[in-house]
Protein backbone atom coordinates (compact mmCIF):
# COMPACT_ATOMS: atom_id res chain seq x y z
CA UNK A 1 0.00 0.00 0.00
CA UNK A 2 2.98 2.37 0.78
CA UNK A 3 4.65 1.60 -2.83
CA UNK A 4 0.83 2.88 -4.39
CA UNK A 5 0.85 5.42 -2.16
CA UNK A 6 4.80 6.72 -3.19
CA UNK A 7 3.87 5.87 -7.15
CA UNK A 8 0.99 8.55 -6.89
CA UNK A 9 3.00 11.49 -5.11
CA UNK A 10 5.42 13.82 -7.31
CA UNK A 11 9.08 14.25 -6.18
CA UNK A 12 9.92 17.07 -4.29
CA UNK A 13 11.81 18.62 -7.26
CA UNK A 14 8.58 18.20 -9.55
CA UNK A 15 6.31 19.39 -6.96
CA UNK A 16 8.32 23.07 -6.55
CA UNK A 17 8.71 23.01 -10.69
CA UNK A 18 4.97 22.45 -10.45
CA UNK A 19 4.61 25.67 -7.97
CA UNK A 20 6.62 28.19 -10.11
CA UNK A 21 4.69 27.29 -12.89
CA UNK A 22 1.38 27.99 -11.45
CA UNK A 23 3.16 31.34 -9.96
CA UNK A 24 4.28 31.99 -13.69
CA UNK A 25 1.11 31.21 -15.12
CA UNK A 26 -0.54 33.81 -12.98
CA UNK A 27 1.92 36.58 -13.31
CA UNK A 28 1.34 36.06 -17.43
CA UNK A 29 -2.74 35.79 -16.39
CA UNK A 30 -2.50 39.50 -14.38
CA UNK A 31 -0.04 40.90 -17.20
CA UNK A 32 -3.27 40.15 -20.08
CA UNK A 33 -5.88 41.54 -17.79
CA UNK A 34 -3.74 44.23 -16.88
CA UNK A 35 -3.82 45.26 -20.61
CA UNK A 36 -7.49 44.66 -21.13
CA UNK A 37 -9.12 48.03 -21.57
CA UNK A 38 -11.94 48.30 -18.94
CA UNK A 39 -10.64 45.92 -16.68
CA UNK A 40 -12.28 46.23 -13.42
CA UNK A 41 -9.98 46.31 -10.11
CA UNK A 42 -11.85 42.97 -8.82
CA UNK A 43 -10.73 41.29 -11.71
CA UNK A 44 -7.12 42.48 -10.74
CA UNK A 45 -7.64 41.85 -6.92
CA UNK A 46 -8.48 37.95 -7.56
CA UNK A 47 -5.62 37.08 -9.15
CA UNK A 48 -3.50 38.86 -6.88
CA UNK A 49 -5.36 37.36 -4.43
CA UNK A 50 -4.59 33.54 -6.40
CA UNK A 51 -0.39 34.95 -6.71
CA UNK A 52 -0.32 35.94 -3.00
CA UNK A 53 -1.43 32.52 -2.06
CA UNK A 54 0.83 30.45 -4.36
CA UNK A 55 3.78 32.58 -3.32
CA UNK A 56 2.98 32.22 0.12
CA UNK A 57 2.49 28.17 -0.22
CA UNK A 58 5.86 28.34 -2.53
CA UNK A 59 7.74 30.01 0.23
CA UNK A 60 6.35 28.19 3.49
CA UNK A 61 6.82 24.49 1.67
CA UNK A 62 10.43 25.05 0.54
CA UNK A 63 11.44 27.12 3.93
CA UNK A 64 9.79 24.11 6.03
CA UNK A 65 10.22 20.90 4.23
CA UNK A 66 12.54 21.26 1.41
CA UNK A 67 15.16 23.64 2.32
CA UNK A 68 15.41 21.53 6.06
CA UNK A 69 15.90 18.37 3.74
CA UNK A 70 18.62 19.33 1.48
CA UNK A 71 20.54 21.78 3.36
CA UNK A 72 22.71 19.53 5.59
CA UNK A 73 23.57 17.61 2.42
CA UNK A 74 24.57 20.92 0.09
CA UNK A 75 27.05 21.57 2.83
CA UNK A 76 29.60 21.38 0.39
CA UNK A 77 28.24 23.36 -2.49
CA UNK A 78 28.67 26.96 -1.71
CA UNK A 79 26.98 28.16 -5.15
CA UNK A 80 23.66 25.49 -4.10
CA UNK A 81 23.76 27.04 -0.32
CA UNK A 82 23.24 30.59 -1.65
CA UNK A 83 20.11 29.51 -3.63
CA UNK A 84 18.41 29.18 -0.27
CA UNK A 85 16.38 31.68 -0.89
CA UNK A 86 15.65 34.43 1.91
CA UNK A 87 11.96 35.95 0.91
CA UNK A 88 11.92 38.55 3.34
CA UNK A 89 12.02 41.35 0.28
CA UNK A 90 9.28 38.86 -1.25
CA UNK A 91 6.87 39.26 2.17
CA UNK A 92 7.23 43.20 2.88
CA UNK A 93 6.12 42.96 -1.47
CA UNK A 94 3.56 40.88 -0.79
CA UNK A 95 2.68 42.83 2.81
CA UNK A 96 2.35 46.33 0.84
CA UNK A 97 0.37 44.99 -2.16
CA UNK A 98 -1.99 43.62 0.51
CA UNK A 99 -2.90 47.14 1.79
CA UNK A 100 -3.18 48.53 -1.64
CA UNK A 101 -6.32 49.17 -3.26
CA UNK A 102 -6.18 47.67 -7.06
CA UNK A 103 -7.65 50.77 -8.36
CA UNK A 104 -4.41 52.76 -6.69
CA UNK A 105 -1.63 53.88 -9.45
CA UNK A 106 0.64 51.59 -8.19
CA UNK A 107 -0.86 48.92 -7.87
CA UNK A 108 0.37 47.58 -11.12
CA UNK A 109 4.03 48.26 -10.79
CA UNK A 110 3.95 46.51 -7.33
CA UNK A 111 2.33 43.19 -8.77
CA UNK A 112 5.32 43.79 -11.63
CA UNK A 113 8.48 44.27 -8.93
CA UNK A 114 6.72 40.81 -6.75
CA UNK A 115 7.30 39.33 -10.78
CA UNK A 116 10.65 40.94 -10.81
CA UNK A 117 11.42 39.52 -7.30
CA UNK A 118 10.37 36.03 -7.97
CA UNK A 119 11.08 35.19 -11.50
CA UNK A 120 14.68 35.12 -11.29
CA UNK A 121 15.19 33.43 -8.47
CA UNK A 122 12.71 30.44 -9.44
CA UNK A 123 15.21 30.08 -12.57
CA UNK A 124 18.29 29.90 -10.12
CA UNK A 125 16.68 27.18 -7.83
CA UNK A 126 15.98 25.62 -10.95
CA UNK A 127 19.39 25.87 -12.86
CA UNK A 128 21.48 25.56 -9.36
CA UNK A 129 19.51 23.96 -6.76
CA UNK A 130 17.52 21.40 -8.54
CA UNK A 131 21.01 19.76 -10.19
CA UNK A 132 22.56 19.86 -6.96
CA UNK A 133 20.02 17.98 -5.03
CA UNK A 134 20.40 15.64 -7.97
CA UNK A 135 23.72 15.51 -7.77
CA UNK A 136 24.20 14.63 -4.41
CA UNK A 137 21.68 11.94 -4.41
CA UNK A 138 18.42 13.49 -2.33
CA UNK A 139 15.56 10.88 -1.65
CA UNK A 140 13.64 13.49 -3.98
CA UNK A 141 10.60 10.93 -3.60
CA UNK A 142 11.05 10.62 0.26
CA UNK A 143 11.24 14.22 0.65
CA UNK A 144 8.02 14.69 -1.99
CA UNK A 145 5.80 12.79 0.23
CA UNK A 146 6.68 14.78 3.02
CA UNK A 147 5.72 17.84 1.32
CA UNK A 148 2.64 16.47 -0.11
CA UNK A 149 1.52 15.42 3.68
CA UNK A 150 2.52 19.44 4.84
CA UNK A 151 0.04 20.43 1.93
CA UNK A 152 -2.48 18.07 3.08
CA UNK A 153 -1.68 19.44 7.11
CA UNK A 154 -1.91 23.00 5.88
CA UNK A 155 -5.64 22.41 3.75
CA UNK A 156 -6.67 20.48 7.18
CA UNK A 157 -5.59 23.41 9.54
CA UNK A 158 -7.64 26.17 7.50
CA UNK A 159 -10.54 24.28 7.68
CA UNK A 160 -10.18 22.96 11.59
CA UNK A 161 -10.09 26.24 12.96
CA UNK A 162 -13.64 27.48 12.39
CA UNK A 163 -13.43 29.48 9.37
CA UNK A 164 -15.78 29.05 6.25
CA UNK A 165 -14.49 26.06 4.13
CA UNK A 166 -11.79 27.02 1.63
CA UNK A 167 -12.40 26.76 -1.86
CA UNK A 168 -9.63 24.61 -3.61
CA UNK A 169 -8.57 24.71 -6.81
CA UNK A 170 -6.99 22.08 -8.50
CA UNK A 171 -3.87 22.26 -9.62
CA UNK A 172 -3.34 21.13 -13.43
CA UNK A 173 -0.80 18.13 -13.25
CA UNK A 174 -1.23 17.66 -9.51
CA UNK A 175 -2.34 14.46 -8.20
CA UNK A 176 -6.41 14.97 -7.69
CA UNK A 177 -5.48 15.55 -4.02
CA UNK A 178 -3.82 18.58 -4.37
CA UNK A 179 -4.91 21.62 -4.22
CA UNK A 180 -4.37 25.31 -4.30
CA UNK A 181 -6.53 26.33 -1.13
CA UNK A 182 -8.33 29.72 -1.78
CA UNK A 183 -9.62 31.60 1.87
Amino acid sequence: MQHKARLRTRDALEQLRLDHEVIRKLLREYDNVRLVEGCGPEQKAEIVDRLCEALSLNAQIEEEVFYPGVRPVLDCDARAQAVLWDRTALRDLIARLDEMDPADPGYDAMVNDIGDCVLPRMDEVRAVLFVAVRGVGVDTALLGEQMARWRRAQQQDVTLVGLPPPRKVPLSGWPADCHLTLA
